[in-house]
């Protein structure tokens, strides 16, 4: 090999092509590839990290769990350049390397050329950031025997690449990171505000260190500013072809995740694949954040044995991440559980929340791993529905009975849980029909006549409408349409005749869809006691409900939502 510089195209690196999964999925990559994998706990997040890099290990006698097969790239070629950047001469003339082992310099490039990394080699190739070191990591380098390839190394030899590092800690905690070049025993980094470099000429020199060494160092502060710098440290110092990081956000604070997610995809290089797992919707949007065209989300559901994979191209993330209501709603939160259960309202979600946990400690069990996510209203269920089904995630949507209101409404949402409205519109039909033929709680007269006594209350002094009169003129409006007194009886509203197996009908067809319309019309209507509605009606029924778990009152609630969750 020569004795020359390596260039760019050959520098030895690893590349996978190609990943396919227990499931059968394969999925092809690029050499800048970042693959995110989600899930819900114990889905094999974790596990398929590990998988990937005993791939490379060719000594390794474990057998992979999630994956059945890589197609890797071996790219480059193995120099004396190489060797005095990984390999120290150990006495008896023999080659170590800073991972580990013993070897023969012919013998390492032999195993290059085979694809036969043994005991420890592919380390050289490979980093794999495990949250059990991700503490331990970013400790003063102490200077006997350090590899150059050590990332504390990096930054005492690099100015401007200490820099970089040093700008992104002050972004997530508002000091800097200063290495400092002068002690003896160790190279540590030290936490604080740095002096100006500028202010100091060559002859200064030493006053420069002498106000660093007091700053606190590195080593002496908490888990997260600790495992925020470990990960810059071994991602954006490293010269391995593939990293692993296991749930990056570990320690972190959610600003901090969110931060370091969308560093990690503005700044991947071109020659780099970047797996994460992680199991924070912070980082996950730190990442999406970025923009960066690279990045697929992977969401694993485990069943027995099988790792089931869900792949989210880059253009199908983009599309999401362009809905605003999407993008600043918790809906990746749905990631990272078994399901999602999607209410028109926040009270809908607290209040479906609470009947869970109830029916749950009542019966001695641990509750499901169950996400309650609310739209903002009927007309977008049908935005987040579309969504979930877009990230393969298991999704009830739950709705009030006046979704049957208005046609395109309930055509739109029924047919983004995947339903046919051929199956749907006769039925729907009648139902509608039925509604048109009755009469509403209040004529045009009837309507003039109340909102007239409620504006008559209001003083003269008044030049806007309080919000006690607004609510009551909404109130009086909603009960002009028929479908409002629909919220107030449910289903018993349709009869007992063809209308209401016309609702029964499409209620089954729904349910088998994943959409529940609410039996008796409304949540509110689930414990009439309370007559307010909204986070007051919520607010109020807790309180007044000692028990839920055995209060009358509320079985049809608890009936209703053991439905959805098994479903």
């Amino acid at each position: 090999m020569p004795n020359s510089t390596i260039h760019c195209d050959n520098i030895p690196k690893i590349f996978i092509k190609t990943i396919t999964f227990n499931d059968g999925t394969e999925l092809s990559l690029e050499r800048n590839s970042i693959v995110v994998f989600t899930g819900a706990n114990n889905s094999g997040k974790s596990q398929v990290l590990r998988d990937i890099a005993q791939w490379f290990d060719k000594g390794n006698q474990l057998r992979p769990k999630v994956i059945s097969n890589i197609l890797d790239e071996y790219v480059g070629g193995l120099d004396n350049e190489f060797f005095e950047k990984h390999f120290y001469d150990s006495p008896n003339g023999m080659k170590t390397p800073y991972a580990s082992g013993l070897y023969n310099k012919s013998d390492v490039i032999s195993r290059w050329n085979h694809k036969a990394l043994y005991n420890g080699l592919h380390w050289i190739f490979v980093k794999l950031l495990v949250t059990e070191k991700r503490l331990t990591s970013s400790r003063a380098l102490q200077r006997a025997n350090s590899p150059e390839s050590h990332p504390i190394y990096k930054l005492a030899k690099s100015e401007s690449l200490a820099q970089i590092v040093s700008d992104y800690f002050r972004q997530a905690f508002g000091y800097d990171l200063i290495v400092n070049r002068e002690e003896m025993q160790s190279i540590p980094l030290h936490v604080g505000c740095a002096p100006d470099k500028n202010a100091y000429t060559m002859a200064e020199h030493d006053d420069y260190y002498r106000q660093i060494s007091p700053l606190p160092k590195l080593d002496e502060q908490g888990d997260g500013m600790r495992s925020f710098a470990s990960v810059l440290l071994d991602t954006f110092t490293s010269e391995q072809s593939i990293t692993l990081i296991d749930e990056p956000e570990a320690f972190l604070h959610p600003p901090q995740a969110r931060l370091l997610g969308k560093m990690l995809a503005k700044n991947n290089p071109s020659e780099r694949q970047l797996f994460i797992s992680t199991h924070s919707e912070d980082f996950l949007q730190g990442l999406l954040d970025a923009d960066n065209v690279n990045v697929t989300v992977i969401r694993i559901d485990r069943q027995e044995n099988i790792n089931n994979m869900s792949i989210l191209p880059n253009n199908e993330i983009k599309n999401l991440w362009s809905d605003p209501l999407l993008r600043y709603s918790n809906i990746l939160s749905g990631l990272f559980h078994k399901q999602v259960i999607v209410c028109e309202s926040d009270g809908d979600c607290r209040f479906y929340q609470a009947i869970m946990n109830a029916i749950y400690d009542d019966e001695g069990e641990i509750s499901p791993d169950v996400l309650f996510t609310h739209c903002g209203g009927k007309h977008r269920l049908k935005n987040v529905a579309n969504a979930l089904r877009a990230l393969h995630v298991q999704t009830a949507v739950v709705a009030d009975i006046d979704a049957l209101n208005d046609k395109r409404t309930f055509k739109e949402l029924t047919e983004s849980l995947g339903m046919d409205w051929n199956d749907l519109e006769a039925l729907w039909r009648t139902i509608d029909d039925y509604v048109k033929t009755q009469r509403s709680q209040l004529s045009r007269k009837d309507v003039e006549n109340e909102i007239r006594i409620v504006l008559d209350s209001i003083p003269e002094r008044e030049t806007s409408l309080p919000k006690d009169a607004s609510e009551k003129i909404a109130k009086i409006v909603k009960q002009a349409s028929a479908w409002s007194k629909a919220k107030e009886t449910g289903r018993n509203f349709f009869g007992n005749g063809s209308v209401y197996n016309a609702f029964r009908s499409i209620d089954k067809l729904c349910r088998e869809k994943g959409l529940f319309i609410v039996p008796v019309g409304e949540v509110e209507s689930f414990y009439k006691p309370i007559s307010s509605h909204g986070p007051e009606w919520v607010n109020k029924t807790l309180e007044a409900v000692k028990d839920i778990k055995s209060e009358s009152e509320l079985s049809l609630a608890r009936k209703f939502v053991k439905e959805i969750i098994i479903a």
